[in-house]
């Protein structure tokens, strides 16, 4: 039988599971990722992230009366670090993508400029892209510019297991010096930064084979690169839904889907027509073509924050869950703005704070929390109009994974306030399946992916909009939201509050 290891490198854990070609999990190691200070802020040692990705493999290949078909790796997109090609030598620590120390070097870009690189990248200008690590990377470090090479994570864990300095598109994209129209490195903008293709690994399709790993009992074993997370989830969680949109639902709340092409109006880059005015971001599909996303920044973490920082003491999960499925299922009349790390989809206004209006006395921890939630999903609503309007994309069901699934009372607010169908398949690391799932679809074919993929997407949960909950709660949205957003933005911007 054969079988295959899916690698996920991600902000908070680093995992690692055997599947057959089923889709059973046969093994699987989960550790934390490890952080260190540097001086700036917190950073990945790569030394450390390679001994626990090859400790994780090493484990799980114990099992050796199975055929290892493949490793695909996922994660992070943005983090990285600099890899020198003459000593391969690791120079540098791996910047995490949530770091701030790059935002000097973002800065100054006209709106005209940023449209005109959008056209592009499919991305809105950032402090976390690749481009703005490498450069302070190598300010920082002073070293030679012809011998230094930007890996993203993903990239470095491939070249530690098969010694080639490869990427994906997808990673290729979040350096913001990738041109996703016409599928390769911007010659002219690297040249701008002072670099050349030199300094950018080779850009292999996703989820295709780049070299071997040789374990240390002998075995030549496939690796990949399959690509983002948020982008494998969805391949896997989508591989039955054409149009539809996956929701990876954690920590940050991401909206992900296949794109309509050709999409009208906007600026051409290669075949590809893209507005920035869309409010919403875009790359490669790791299957072809293009994807949409969307994102709520602070969706899970507008929970987290309640729970061990809002509560005098920290709150289980169980305990949670059972206080919400206590209140009656009515819209709670409160209104929170998820903005607590600033607001993501559509405006990107780092300004924008964290804002809760409606309290009165009468209300109770459990209504609040309720009445956050509730602004999760009328943030999320603002996003799927526009997919409608921009795109076309109305489908009546979404597809969810990540930690947010658990929470029964949040999927059923999803359902009446998007007023679509919320469907959670069995597929508790979706991230990983979707990763396995494409390297056999690359390197098997699409029935092999489809029979791995199979099992997981035909057994799922699905929470209905009701009909008259949600009447009420489009009109809350409508009448109520979507014209505070535009004042607290205003607000932010002036400077006039500093915690709305």
């Amino acid at each position: 039988m054969d079988a295959i290891i899916g690698i996920d490198i991600g902000t908070t854990h680093m995992k690692a599971q055997l599947f057959d070609e089923n889709g059973v999990v046969l093994g699987s190691r989960k550790e934390d990722t490890p952080l260190d200070p540097d001086g700036y802020g917190n950073v990945y040692r790569p030394e450390r992230v390679w001994k626990i990705v090859r400790s994780q493999m090493e484990s799980l290949l114990e099992c050796r009366d199975i055929h290892v078909a493949g490793i695909s790796i996922t994660g992070m997109a943005e983090a990285g670090l600099i890899v020198d090609r003459r000593t391969g030598k690791e120079r540098t620590a791996i910047l995490p993508w949530f770091d701030g120390r790059t935002a000097r070097l973002a800065g100054g870009m006209t709106e005209e400029r940023e449209k005109e690189v959008f056209s592009k990248t499919g991305l809105r200008n950032s402090y976390k892209y690749g481009i703005y690590k490498f450069l302070w990377l190598l300010e920082e470090t002073k070293m030679e510019k012809d011998d230094a090479v930007w890996l993203s994570m993903c990239d470095y864990i491939a070249w530690k297991l098969t010694g080639r300095l490869v990427t994906e598109p997808g990673f290729a994209a979040r350096t913001y010096v990738y041109d996703i129209g016409r599928k390769r490195w911007d010659a002219g903008r690297i040249q701008e930064y002072g670099l050349n293709l030199s300094n950018f690994p080779e850009v292999v399709p996703s989820g295709s084979v780049v070299g071997t790993y040789l374990s240390a009992d002998g075995r030549k074993i496939p690796v990949a690169i399959a690509g983002h997370d948020h982008i494998c989830a969805a391949f896997a969680l989508l591989h039955q839904e054409e149009e539809g949109i996956c929701d990876s639902a954690g920590t940050s709340e991401t909206y992900v889907g296949r794109l309509r092409l050709p999409v009208p109006g906007g600026c051409t880059g290669g075949s590809l027509k893209i507005s920035m005015d869309t409010g919403l971001l875009y790359g490669p599909y790791v299957d072809g073509g293009y994807f949409f996303m969307a994102n709520v920044p602070s969706s899970g973490h507008s929970v987290e924050w309640f729970r061990t920082k809002l509560q005098l003491s920290g709150l289980s999960y169980e305990n949670m869950n059972q206080g919400l499925e206590t209140l009656e299922m009515q819209p709670t009349g409160l209104l929170y703005f998820p903005f607590l790390t600033g607001m993501g989809s559509p405006l990107y206004e780092a300004s924008a704070r964290g804002t809760l209006i409606g309290l009165h006395e009468e209300m109770d921890g459990w209504t609040v929390l309720k009445g956050m939630m509730e602004g999760i999903q009328y943030q999320s609503a603002w996003l799927m109009e526009i997919l409608r309007k921009e795109h076309g994309i109305q489908d009546s069901r979404i597809l969810c994974a990540g930690g947010s699934v658990h929470n029964h009372v949040m999927m059923q607010l999803k359902a009446d306030i998007l007023k679509k169908n919320v469907i959670v398949p069995d597929m508790p690391e979706a991230t990983l399946c979707g990763a396995a799932a494409l390297f056999l679809q690359k390197n098997r074919g699409k029935e092999a992916a489809e029979r791995f993929l199979q099992a997981c997407l035909n057994k799922r949960e699905t929470y209905m909009p009701d009909p008259e909950r949600s009447e009420a709660y489009q009109r809350i949205w409508k009448e109520r939201y979507l014209p505070m957003v535009d004042i607290l933005v205003k607000l932010c911007k002036k400077g006039d509050v500093q915690n709305v």
